[in-house]
């Protein structure tokens, strides 16, 4: 009966053992765990505050007035205008001509409709205004 009692104590203190070390495992686990959590959290909050100045700037970047300044100093740039609008048959060149006499009338007709045009345009223009 003693060795049996022996028997049956060793298996509780090695059952006690084997939880113990179990929990101290656990808990080891569980803190590191726990400091990755923190760490996560402190990158998300990094992350959440660079991405408000990134949206900010943005924000600055696309600006309309800033972008129109810009524009204005880099581009030479204007808004175009009803008489600047011509059709590509109203160029003044013709490449079925051989003869430079035809194609020097040809341009001088091309041109003076242009130019008829244009006055004809900017007098509807005024006539609006």
């Amino acid at each position: 009966m003693t060795n049996t009692r022996t028997a049956i104590n060793a298996l509780w203190i090695s059952l006690i053992a084997l939880v113990g070390a179990g929990m101290f495992t656990l808990k080891y686990e569980v803190k590191q765990l726990e400091t990755e959590l923190v760490e996560i959290n402190r990158e998300i909050k990094s992350d959440s505050q660079s991405i408000h100045v990134l949206k900010a700037e943005w924000s600055h970047l696309n600006n309309p007035g800033r972008i129109r300044r810009l524009t204005q100093k880099h581009i030479a740039m204007q808004p175009l205008h009803a008489e600047q609008i011509i059709n590509y048959s109203d160029l003044p060149f013709n490449n079925d001509a051989n003869n430079q006499n035809v194609k020097r009338m040809i341009a001088q007709n091309n041109i003076y409709k242009y130019a008829k045009r244009n006055r004809e345009l900017k007098q509807v223009v005024n006539a609006k205004r």
